[in-house]
């Protein structure tokens, strides 16, 4: 045996402390701005946060006393392997996307698409399905080892869904198709399968169709009663997606854990949410996405300017509803189109939609951090707070006044460490 086979291995080179310099720091638990703080980050967590620390010995000093420092964004609905053209239906994406495209390639443009998250200042994203059979776990592990550069990926693997997922216009002997981008369910025993066989591939959370939108269909209440039960016990939370009243009212009997999208939340089922504390995670796109959908679109596909005022009416309405309500509205961009801007761009102006639904800055800010955040891992995401990951943005200005200061983005760290990103000034 070898002197070097012998030898103690060396011990394992420790990050030093990090003291972040906040000019100011939004709290996301209360909503407001706070004066200077010193936020001491120790590895991937924040350890102390107060006035004036001192800087340990073995510490260094990230100075952004210019700059007010917020929880990395967290946005609450991506499907980051899925990119629509706007001028086809939903099944033919999903088809050609299977057929034409595969998981290897979906999943390539689904890191660089979580690239541009990372650089408009998004630490976290709830990816919710629409990834082939689990092309999402893996675009997760390779952004969490650091192969590819991207925010944390949180995912669901294919959605539990009734019979033809959200495939609109499949013939009968071509069904077999909606099986590689949805788990359809048959049954209640059949569920439970489901779900195991998504704890099996990794997924954070359960993703279930309550209604088939576009599709009429619905999952029976015993079916996802059994959906939630299994991943409860599985130590996964359940979201579902329902955009009709009854899907939304359904999906609660069932017990679970949020609501996706909910257009069609009556008064009544608003205030159940409430009552059941059951977070709604509205997805609304405001007026610049609309306005660049509109001027991409065919002349003949144009809708009329009534129509265009009806449908901001109608966002605007739903946000509105919703804080009414006193629901908890957590930020989903649902992005999937091709605006012609980066995707981490058309995430970060779908929360204007908020604003224009009537909650202030600082309301859509906490929507897209703590609220966001307690989707995920509650006191670990979205909140600058002892314990919680060391996910920070620096930008220059004062969101709580004005969204548009989150584009004027200096610095990002992603668990303690610095990413590169265009116009940084930390280093």
């Amino acid at each position: 045996m070898t002197a070097a086979a012998t030898a103690p291995a060396a011990e394992p080179e420790r990050d030093a402390p990090l003291l972040v310099r906040a000019g100011r720091m939004f709290d996301s638990e209360s909503g407001q701005l706070l004066p200077g703080r010193d936020i001491l980050v120790r590895g991937d967590r924040i350890e102390q946060v107060g006035e004036r620390l001192e800087l340990p010995p073995d510490g260094r000093l990230l100075d952004l006393s210019g700059y007010t420092v917020l929880p990395g964004l967290i946005d609450g609905h991506t499907h980051l392997m899925q990119e629509h053209p706007g001028d086809e239906g939903s099944g033919e994406t999903g088809v050609r996307e299977i057929v034409r495209e595969g998981e290897v390639l979906r999943a390539l443009r689904g890191a660089a698409r979580a690239r541009t998250y990372l650089e408009a200042g998004f630490t976290s994203l709830r990816d919710l399905g629409n990834a082939g059979r689990f092309g999402d776990t893996a675009l997760k592990r390779a952004l969490a080892e650091g192969t590819l550069p991207g925010p944390r990926l949180h995912v669901s693997g294919p959605g539990l869904s009734p019979s033809g997922g959200q495939f609109d216009g499949i013939v009968p002997q071509h069904q077999d198709l909606v099986g590689h981008e949805y788990r359809v369910v048959r049954g209640p025993d059949d569920a439970r399968v489901a779900v195991r066989e998504a704890a099996v591939q990794g997924v954070d959370h359960i993703k279930i169709f309550s209604n088939g939108s576009p599709l009429p269909t619905y999952l029976s209440v015993a079916e996802m009663r059994a959906i939630v039960e299994e991943a409860h016990l599985h130590g996964l939370k359940v979201t579902a997606h329902a955009t009709t009243d009854p899907a939304i009212g359904r999906a609660l009997d069932a017990g679970v854990d949020a609501i996706e999208h909910g257009r069609a939340a009556s008064p009544a089922t608003l205030a159940r949410m409430k009552e059941m504390r059951v977070p709604l995670v509205l997805t609304e796109w405001g007026k610049e996405l609309i306005d660049i959908d509109i001027e991409r679109a065919p002349p003949h596909l144009r809708p009329s300017a009534v129509r265009i005022d009806a449908i901001m009416s109608q966002s605007r309405g739903r946000v509105a509803a919703a804080l009414k309500a006193g629901v908890d509205v957590a930020f989903g961009s649902d992005m999937y189109v091709d605006f012609g801007i980066s995707r981490g761009r058309a995430a970060l102006t779908a929360l204007d939609a908020y604003v224009e639904g009537g909650m202030t800055p600082a309301a859509a800010l906490r929507s897209a951090t703590f609220l966001a955040g307690r989707l995920i891992a509650p006191d670990r995401l979205g909140v600058i707070k002892p314990g919680a990951y060391a996910d920070l943005i620096a930008v220059e200005g004062d969101p709580t006044a004005d969204l548009q200061a989150l584009e004027r983005l200096r610095c990002v760290l992603l668990g303690g460490k610095l990413r590169e990103i265009p116009g940084a000034v930390c280093r």
